[in-house]
């Protein structure tokens, strides 16, 4: 089995420009970016010594790119990698770590993976017909990544490690035991850059492909592998631009919980509102103190519920229209557009393979 997805190159100009994910959508852009800022963290947390005395000053210092390059710079790419792994888990929801979550084994993993970037592309190069290939399987379960071809991984001297390591982390979290990983080069010969359950090589670089072998127990056709997390467990806490609390969680959960009920027209601030016993002006203010909107907290809900009905199986646009909250399927097909750069009716015909 041969799948072949694109994804495109746009390079980025200026430590400031920190949101480096948007072509492939909102849903996509607001996981991935805060992912790269938690990794940022984390990578301070972890290793004080290397960020202690740090150069960097304004713009470049909030840039989530440079302090994981300074990460890179002072420990190389085992502990980029390393870190990626350990944090590769999805735990918010966008439109392809849903799909993910829900497929009951690796080829459908491969499948749903390589197949929404492959919707991605055809979507975005509709007119111009151009587009890069980035993952494919050329074996029945094994996958070929090219960093050098992905976003935010190409034109950082780390994101081919930081790549690998999260693709790892994450099929290691759906049950996927992961035997080899190789750079495949191609002016050289290849070599193994993870073995056993460790980073075994000191570079990887642009020139490569990354060949991703499951062991053989996880690689059998019909083998299950283990759900990464329940569809709805899949949060939106990444969409909160404030620290967070108990009480924020709880006000979050609250909400969402009220959208997920809704079927039909999408409910307007005054009715959820009075779903929680909160004046529209009480539940506006403290959305925001949270630093989130509650119009772009109901489009998430609609696109992860009519998402998830998806991946469950059912088929008919208007009915996942409805109960999704969309005013009918041309508004569902918009903001699928928008939101994660695929149609509902290309979604439905990939998840029916």
């Amino acid at each position: 089995m041969n799948i072949d997805a694109k994804i495109s190159i746009e390079p980025q100009h200026g430590a400031e420009n920190v949101r480096v994910n948007e072509p492939l959508g909102e849903a996509y852009s607001a996981y991935w970016n805060w992912w790269l800022r938690h990794f940022a963290k984390q990578a301070e947390a972890r290793f004080p010594a290397i960020y202690g005395n740090s150069v960097l000053h304004g713009a470049e210092a909030r840039d989530p790119l440079s302090r994981i390059g300074m990460l890179y710079a002072s420990r190389g790419c085992g502990a980029v990698f390393n870190l990626a792994r350990a944090l590769g888990r999805p735990a918010g929801f966008d439109v392809i770590s849903h799909l993910l979550t829900s497929a009951p084994s690796m080829p459908d993993l491969v499948n749903r993976w390589s197949g929404v970037l492959a919707l991605q592309a055809s979507f975005r190069f509709h007119e111009n017909g151009q587009g890069k290939d980035f993952i494919s399987s050329v074996q029945r379960n094994s996958l070929v990544l090219s960093p050098y071809k992905v976003r935010p991984a190409n034109q950082k001297p780390f994101g081919p490690a930081m790549l690998a390591g999260v693709v790892t982390g994450t099929l290691e979290s759906a049950g996927i035991h992961i035997q080899d990983i190789w750079a495949v080069s191609r002016g050289s010969a290849s070599r193994p850059i993870y073995r056993f359950g460790n980073f075994v090589d000191g570079n990887l670089d642009f020139d490569s492909d990354i060949l991703i072998i499951p062991a053989e127990e996880t690689s059998g056709f019909k083998s299950e592998i283990r759900m990464m997390s329940s569809a709805s467990s899949l949060s939106f806490h990444h969409l909160l631009n404030r620290p967070q609390g108990p009480g924020t969680n709880r006000l979050l959960a609250r909400v969402v919980g009220v959208l997920e009920l809704s079927v039909g027209e999408h409910p307007g601030l005054s009715s959820t509102a009075a779903g929680l016993g909160l004046s529209p002006r009480s539940l506006s203010r403290r959305l925001s103190e949270a630093g989130l909107g509650y119009a772009r907290l109901a489009r998430f809900v609609r696109l992860r519920k009519a998402t998830r009905m998806m991946a469950s199986g059912d088929c008919c646009l208007d009915e996942i229209a409805y109960q999704a909250s969309y005013s009918d399927r041309h508004h569902m097909s918009r903001d699928f557009r928008k939101m994660a750069q695929v149609t509902p009716a290309g979604l439905r015909e990939l998840l029916a393979r």
